[in-house]
């Protein structure tokens, strides 16, 4: 299904995520020809799935398989100690 996302929608939420990110003492990728597809990602599964789905993990079916892999998920952490960066 071909969801349709504006430009307005994904520059809205990345300025939401850096400052949540900053809040919680992270910091936003400034590659931004590798952020903004993720945070576009982001906004496309918002209103696929009804949540922000992580754009680099596949969906377990329903809300609550996808628990896991909702941003940010459970997988941040342990990819900022071993790479040095979540997807």
């Amino acid at each position: 299904m071909k969801v349709e996302v504006s430009a307005e929608e994904i520059e809205e939420l990345y300025r939401r995520l850096v400052e949540d990110a900053k809040a919680g003492g992270y910091h936003i990728n400034p590659d931004m020809g590798n952020t903004m597809p993720l945070v576009e990602g982001l906004v496309t599964n918002t209103k696929r799935y009804g949540y922000g789905l992580c754009p680099c993990r596949l969906t377990g079916g329903s809300s609550e398989a996808d628990l896991d892999i909702i941003c940010p998920c459970d997988y941040r952490d342990p990819d900022l100690d071993e790479y040095d960066t979540c997807f």
